[in-house]
């Protein structure tokens, strides 16, 4: 029997019209191949134009991979290999249709030997690092302060030297620091609408205030008329639910009610127009329809989102860069069922406090993707949201509780720091 992969391809005229017609199809798979990425995968700028595999690269196939597990390491690692691959396949096609077009009858392709992929991946044993950040905190009552709110629900959010509470009851914004009430603030919701998030943006030095209207900026400095950025709307039914932004870019990232879309964004200075850099919906970020993002958070490194798995009741919190690609996965957090709520909120660079206003209980995500529960009889059965604020050097935990309804803010201590002062 021939060889079929030297054998000469013949097309007649007909076939020849037939390829030409496939031309612009072919064209727009490989354009909706390569804008439809996954977040499980990280796009290597290195292999978009080379028809040779570089071992150095597929052996790192993120710049984060070492907050990937050895499974997400090598299931990014195939589908970056696969990804490649479907490149060159495409780049061939176009090759192919390239030639046709200019009157070639006779095409053929050949193919060199496979290289064996076993060689280029390699299981090792990983030196177990240990973040001891929440261990080494403490809560110091004595230096803590309360203040009396007439509202028990979520919304709060912190500058450096200012916290921002929204009463629901009052319709009124109201500041406090760690040692008084500062103001409040009538919000006009039949004009603004009723909030549901709020969050500080260090970047444009303003309060993001998300409301069922739209996004509101808003300096209590200047407190008298809201800014509504008009340019950031609801898709058809879908409205805004939570933003994330960070104090060192101007990209936000806006989140939709049920998790239905994160748009991502470029916040100007003092303008309601702001500028769009891209759209995903749901199904552009899971296989799975099960798989909802309640909150997002963001640093000048990374983007953080809650996720609920409405089949299974199961939550967890990815880490991702800015496209959205999954840098690590999160592991199921114990403690949590479907009727949590796994609010997100910064807690360094690398770390986050996870709140279940629901079920009154606290977390911290760990550089390494563990949660560790925080006890403490303060919180217990009244915790409703959280927030960190760092002020003249000094770190205060701050939280809403219920029953009864307060702000208070606890002064924390490193355990080890202090362990030294007295040694």
């Amino acid at each position: 029997m021939a060889d079929t992969s030297s054998s000469l391809r013949m097309y007649t005229p007909e076939q020849t019209n037939r390829l030409q017609g496939l031309k612009s199809r072919r064209r727009s798979i490989s354009i909706s191949l390569h804008e439809t990425t996954t977040p499980a995968l990280k796009s290597i700028s290195s292999l978009d134009h080379a028809d040779c595999l570089d071992t150095n690269t597929l052996l790192t196939p993120h710049e984060n991979s070492d907050l990937l597990s050895a499974y997400d390491k090598l299931t990014t690692w195939k589908r970056t290999v696969e990804k490649h691959l479907n490149r060159i396949y495409l780049h061939k096609l176009k090759e192919i249709d390239n030639l046709v077009a200019n009157g070639q009858t006779q095409v053929d392709i050949t193919f060199g030997a496979i290289p064996s992929f076993e060689q280029l991946a390699k299981v090792t044993l990983r030196q177990q690092i240990t973040d001891h950040t929440y261990d080494n905190i403490e809560f110091n009552h004595d230096l803590s302060q309360s203040f009396d709110l007439f509202s028990n629900n979520i919304l709060l959010c912190t500058s450096d030297h200012e916290v921002l509470a929204y009463d629901d009851t009052k319709s009124k914004m109201i500041l406090y620091n760690e040692k008084s009430f500062l103001n409040s603030f009538d919000w006009d919701t039949d004009e603004y609408g009723d909030p549901c998030d709020l969050s500080y943006s260090d970047y444009l030095d303003v309060y993001c205030i998300i409301t069922n209207r739209g996004l509101f900026t808003w300096s209590s400095e200047d407190s008298s008329v809201p800014l509504h950025i008009d340019s950031i709307k609801p898709i058809a039914a879908n409205r805004l639910w939570t933003m994330a932004s960070t104090d060192s870019r101007a990209d936000v990232f806006v989140l939709f009610k049920l998790g239905s879309y994160i748009e991502r964004w470029n916040s100007i200075i003092g303008t309601k127009s702001w500028q769009p850099i891209h759209r995903w919906s749901n199904h552009d970020l899971f296989e799975r329809n099960d798989q909802r993002i309640r909150s997002i958070r963001m640093t000048s490194t990374y983007v953080a989102w809650t996720v609920e798995s409405t089949k299974t009741s199961e939550w967890r919190v990815d880490l991702l860069d800015y496209q959205l690609q999954v840098i690590r996965h999160g592991i199921n957090i114990d403690h949590l069922d479907k009727y949590s709520s796994c609010l997100l909120s910064n807690f360094g660079p690398e770390h986050f406090l996870i709140t279940d206003s629901n079920c009154h209980l606290l977390f911290l995500l760990d550089s390494q993707g563990r949660t560790t529960l925080k006890t403490d009889s303060l919180l217990a059965k009244r915790i409703r949201n959280s927030v960190l604020m760092n002020n003249n050097n000094q770190q205060w935990l701050v939280v809403r509780l219920e029953r009864p309804n307060q702000l208070y803010f606890i002064a924390l201590t490193d355990r080890k720091e202090t362990l030294d002062k007295i040694i």
